[in-house]
């Protein structure tokens, strides 16, 4: 199974998912329970009751109280340990939304790190590292082991997939160098059944960065470079990325590998490799030319990506500068695509953009 089928069909459950969920809402707006008003501090001691449907039901009335709900924190994370699994999953989605105060934030960082390290449950770990990822590095640090083992969670791969996502945020460190827990969890990853989980794998050693232990960048850069090497494109665009960072002096032939995947016919390979030039930055400036030529493809969604890659390049896109002009100059131009374009050429001279326009 191919990464860009595994996509697609993602998608399409997605869809379907979504369309269920959908009907079902319609089906059942009139029966849906209506939230008494009450006193913030009544639901609170609601979250006490010895009937699970009470807790469950007041911690979906508690986020409909705004930012005036942080003096109900303590009691929300006291059900991060709730017996049942359903109150459990409310408790964590709260905490994803209600405001925190910051000397409430060790606290809650602490029940979710535990809620995605030890829940019996796959949902309650999914949402608890979802949760977890509000929180700044400098707040969240702390989870990386309970991340690593997240990671390794058997019975889902969906857990496993956003464990590595979010060791990327909280194991990055660009003074010191990736945790060294966090690179190797993600040199697990790479061997996982599940083409999401090496995919965010490889991603996430990409994007690290090269780590200060000698052993351990050693083996970052042999696996980088079979992949670099091996037959799956995807892979092989990201483990350039990795390579780049590992050593910046090489990254003009990692950065030209990146320009012949912009060739491809393949749309998946194409927009990953588009992907990859925005993460690599300013060295990725070679790839402008072929970026601009990508600018008449007939596609609506190459296009509006391409705008969005040349725009993250600013100034060192500036060769694109007429391209765009001409561009945003075209009768019926599809909107989307014509409002990226023009915020690639804002960001371009260094004019802050507009709000991201949405995919077309």
């Amino acid at each position: 199974m191919r990464l860009e089928i595994w996509h697609k069909s993602l998608l399409a459950a997605t869809i379907l998912v979504a369309a269920s969920w959908a009907q079902e809402s319609g089906d059942k707006k009139d029966n849906a329970p209506k939230i008494p008003i009450k006193s913030l501090k009544s639901w609170v001691i609601d979250l006490t009751s010895k009937d699970a449907s009470v807790r469950d039901f007041a911690l979906t009335a508690i986020p409909n109280y705004g930012s005036s709900t942080s003096e109900a924190i303590p009691a929300v994370i006291d059900r991060c340990l709730d017996p049942d699994a359903g109150v459990r999953v409310k408790a964590v989605m709260a905490l994803s939304v209600l405001e925190i105060l910051d000397k409430d934030i060790p606290r809650t960082v602490d029940a979710l790190a535990r809620r995605a390290q030890e829940d019996p449950q796959a949902q309650v770990r999914y949402l608890a590292i979802n949760a977890l990822q509000r929180f700044d590095p400098v707040d969240a640090r702390r989870t990386i082991t309970a991340l690593v083992e997240a990671s390794k969670y058997q019975n889902s791969f969906e857990v496993r997939r956003v464990a590595l996502i979010a060791l990327v945020k909280f194991g990055m460190d660009k003074t010191t160098g990736p945790d060294v827990k966090a690179v190797n969890a993600a040199l697990v990853g790479l061997k996982d059944p599940a083409i999401p989980v090496r995919y965010a794998a490889i991603t996430a050693i990409a994007l690290l960065g090269k780590p200060n232990n000698p052993f351990v960048s050693a083996g970052v850069e042999k696996a980088l470079t079979e992949l670099a090497n091996g037959s799956d494109k995807i892979f092989a665009i990201w483990a350039k990325v990795g390579l780049a960072n590992q050593d910046v002096l090489s990254a003009a032939t990692h950065v030209k590998f990146l320009s012949q995947m912009l060739k491809q016919s393949d749309l998946q390979v194409k927009l990953e490799a588009m992907r990859a030039i925005s993460v690599i930055g300013a060295l990725a400036k070679p790839t402008v030319p072929d970026l601009i030529d990508l600018l008449e493809d007939k596609d609506n969604w190459v296009v509006f990506n391409t705008c969005l890659t040349l725009g993250s390049l600013n100034v060192e896109a500036r060769e694109a500068k007429e391209p765009l002009t001409k561009l945003i100059a075209k009768k019926d131009l599809y909107e989307p695509v014509k409002q990226a374009a023009t915020n690639a050429l804002d960001a371009i001279k260094g004019v802050t953009p507009k709000p991201m326009p949405k995919a077309p």
